[in-house]
């Protein structure tokens, strides 16, 4: 069983016993492709709760909650929302980079939009005055965005519904399922034939191509990278993924980062946090405990945190591991 993570998501399975017994379903769902194959359960039960979340916290749908609150700037939360705000709110105040208030500034670029332009220094500085984590203001069951903040779940919401998709499949009592969203993917239980998950990730120079592949259990993996996503204007690349400091998208000198840990939501944002502060901090990062890091340079470098290094094979011949 293998995936191919950074894109639309391809998974095949590695040998005939575990490719026996599971049903599939595919829905498209918070700008990606969908696909829940799960061994023991209905898999549509898995893919309508990620709709279901969809609804919910789709900024460009105008119909969403989440819109609405962008919208009128207050109004009552759902369970899910007033979940998926706090939790990455906590995470942001411990790692900053990925905010997702961060929501006028990727409006104003449109970067995966219909009409992307490179807006006035004017227009981003009067975008970046309505950032910030603190302008979420939730009491009970009510929220207040102040300062017109404007909320982008894209650096979490995949993450968040995997985390959702984890909880139906247990209360579904499933064996095994691999719930891939493009560039987040759940990995739950026992694999049939009772061997680990082989997980491939994409070359960022070469998207045809894998850079590596690694084994692991039961997980969320996450990849972040700006090769997907972005639109050129006088000759100059402009990626999805931005940085705050700035209002305009970063310039890492990583291509792209992995993170595999217990949490869905923490794995996609983290993976995002990790792009944007690049390799002066990922030594940092490749020591925190709870999370594994594989990040790949421009050059083709491959860093690895302790835990997950040894379960990695390299593909490409261009690439090998780095030293910090």
């Amino acid at each position: 069983m293998s995936i191919c993570l950074a894109c639309i998501l391809t998974v095949s399975c590695a040998d005939s016993s575990s490719s026996k017994g599971y049903k599939e379903s595919t829905v498209f769902a918070m700008d990606a492709s969908c696909t829940a194959r799960v061994w023991g359960a209905q898999p549509g039960q898995v893919t309508d709760e990620i709709i279901r979340l969809d609804k919910e916290l789709d900024c460009h749908n105008s119909n969403s909650a989440l819109s609405k609150l962008n919208s009128s700037g207050k109004g009552e939360l759902s369970k899910d929302l007033k979940e998926f705000l706090e939790a990455s709110a906590a995470l942001t105040e411990k790692y900053p980079s990925g905010d997702i208030t961060i929501g006028a500034v990727t409006k104003l670029w449109d970067v995966t939009g219909e009409s992307p332009a490179v807006p006035s220094e004017g227009e981003i500085q009067k975008a970046l005055d309505t950032c910030g984590i603190e302008n979420i203001r939730i009491s009970g069951d009510s929220c207040t965005l102040e300062n017109k903040a404007q909320i982008d779940p894209g650096a979490a919401a995949k993450g968040y519904a995997l985390d959702k998709a984890r909880e139906k499949l247990k209360e579904l009592n499933a064996q095994c399922a691999v719930v891939s969203m493009g560039s987040s993917t759940l990995l739950y239980g026992q694999k049939p034939d009772g061997k680990d998950f082989s997980v491939a990730v994409k070359d960022p120079e070469n998207k045809g191509n894998y850079a590596l592949r690694f084994t692991c259990g039961e997980c969320f993996v996450s990849t972040s990278g700006g090769y997907e996503r972005f639109f050129e204007s006088g000759g100059k690349r402009y990626i999805h993924i931005f940085d705050k400091t700035t209002g305009k998208p970063v310039q890492s000198d990583l291509a792209s980062v992995t993170v595999i840990c217990e949490n869905g939501l923490m794995s996609d944002q983290l993976s995002t946090c990790i792009f944007i502060d690049g390799k002066a901090k990922l030594k940092e990062y490749m020591q925190k405990p709870g999370i594994d890091v594989i990040a790949i340079d421009e050059k083709g470098n491959i860093y690895a945190s302790d835990g997950i290094k040894d379960k990695i094979t390299i593909e490409n011949k261009s690439c090998s591991f780095g030293q910090l």
